[in-house]
């Protein structure tokens, strides 16, 4: 061989070389992987690789690779493997108030809502939204974006609603899930956002936030800050103005309750021309609910690249309606799936989601092939990172994405004709042994491996017990 050869023949192994040499960070095998990724519908009977990084680095079939090694290692023994559920829509916080307006609609429900939570300091906020992250990962949920806890719209102190910001990141960053946080612009009243609060006003904590972030610790965990969207409960354009200026200064993304409630929805298609016109809607736009939508909102949603996320579980527990997903789908809006919050779903639970929402839109349509299973997982995994910005990294099971993801026992199955129905049908908090988030064991039978959640429970539990 010449020289020049096997330099060439070294530049092709080393690759190969440096695989065999550096032990990964965990191997998975013998697992029945559900990849969830474009094109490959067909479960992989195999192994993945999770390298250092907490990225795949390896999802094949058969048998890892003679000579690999690894730090850890997990013998599925033919258990499934799917991604980790992304919650598009969470108000992580809630799950400290379950339970609360159990015959209101929305509105009603807000105001049983509030009451006991305008009170809560920054340190409560905190304990709230950790247990409400926790909750999520227990059920399966690795990702979510969380709308914190609104207490510049809820007209606080604006310097004390900076620290409720600043607590609600830091239970997020604690709690080990992966996150966006969603921060809330603008100043309301009872009666809409003050005429005199305007974009300069509302940048100074923005700016602020976003200049604190930069100074925390660098974590992949962290996903980005996005805007709360307020337009829906505001009476004014000035709102919507404000949060399309900032959002195109800082680079921000906007997801916006828009259209949930019934008793609303005539005005609030009225403010949809807001959206239009402020230039709003846009790619960078979630519509958080999206129910009572027309043709005409649906078509220039669609032709805007904008988004929606889709909360069937709160919706059936308010009486919100059923989100029509195959027209939005149709009219080319991207949809995710949310568990909103745990006071209005009340329970984080991304099975019952999916079971809940596919039997709705099949209802709606009285038809059993409007949507499948496959259609809904789909959603709560791909489609989720997609709406929210993040499908390079996460919402499917692929070497360079981040290793979040689920083992999932499918003993109660029984037979499976089709592991897609089984997992929607069937599959529930009980079949889910372990939960993984970027290669890390954090859930194990439903026991969380590095948080201590019957004392975080014993916190919540007295800090509600003294609002009240």
């Amino acid at each position: 061989m010449t020289f020049r050869g096997f330099c060439l023949l070294g530049l092709l192994l080393s690759p190969w070389l440096a695989f065999a040499q550096t032990p990964a960070k965990l191997v998975v095998r013998n697992a029945y992987i559900l990849t969830m990724a474009q094109g490959q519908r067909e479960p992989v009977k195999g192994y993945l690789v999770v390298g250092d990084d907490g990225r795949l680095s390896a999802v094949a079939a058969g048998d890892p690779p003679a000579g690999l090694r690894s730090k850890e290692s997990l013998d599925a023994g033919g258990h499934w493997v799917i991604p980790g559920f992304i919650s598009a829509h969470s108000h992580l916080w809630q799950s400290a108030f379950r339970g609360l307006g159990s015959d209101q609609t929305l509105l009603g429900w807000l105001d049983a809502l509030y009451k006991p939570a305008v009170k809560a300091s920054p340190e409560d906020m905190y304990w709230f939204t950790l247990d409400g992250a926790l909750d999520h990962l227990q059920h399966g949920i690795t990702a979510a974006y969380n709308f914190n806890f609104e207490a510049r719209t809820r007209a606080r102190n604006a310097a004390t609603a900076d620290e409720y910001d600043q607590e609600g990141f830091r239970a997020e960053m604690d709690s080990g899930i992966r996150f966006v946080h969603s921060m809330s612009v603008g100043k309301a009243t009872a009666l809409g956002v003050q005429p005199s609060y305007g974009a300069e006003q509302a940048r100074v904590p923005l700016k602020a936030f976003l200049d604190w972030t930069a100074t925390q610790p660098k974590s992949p965990n962290f996903l980005a800050v996005m805007i709360s969207g307020g337009t829906a409960f505001n009476n004014t354009y000035q709102q919507t103005l404000m949060e399309k200026q900032l959002g195109d200064e800082f680079h921000l993304g906007n997801e916006s309750h828009y259209l949930e409630p019934p008793e609303t929805q005539y005005e609030q298609q009225s403010k949809f021309r807001w959206f239009m016109d402020s230039g709003l809607l846009s790619k960078q736009l979630i519509f958080g609910h999206f129910i009572h939508t027309n043709s005409f909102i649906l078509a220039e949603s669609g032709k805007a690249g904008a988004a929606m996320s889709w909360n069937p579980l709160s919706n059936g527990r308010l009486a919100s309606g059923v989100a029509d997903i195959p027209a939005c789908l149709k009219a080319g809006i991207r949809v995710g799936m949310g568990v909103d919050g745990e006071a209005s779903a009340d329970v984080a639970d991304p099975f019952e989601n999916m079971r809940t929402g596919l039997y709705a839109i099949r209802d709606k349509y009285e038809d059993a092939k409007i949507m499948s299973p496959y259609d809904v997982l789909r959603l709560h995994t791909m489609g989720s990172a997609d709406v929210l910005g993040v499908a390079d990294r996460l919402g499917s099971l692929e070497p360079g994405k981040f290793a979040d993801f689920l083992v999932v026992d499918p003993t109660r199955f029984r037979t499976v004709f089709d592991p897609y129905a089984s997992l929607v049908f069937v599959a529930g908090e009980r079949d889910l042994e372990r939960v993984y988030v970027g290669g890390d064991l954090l859930v194990q039978n439903g026991a969380l491996t590095k948080q201590d959640i019957s004392k975080v429970r014993a916190e919540v539990s007295q800090r509600v017990g003294a609002l009240r």
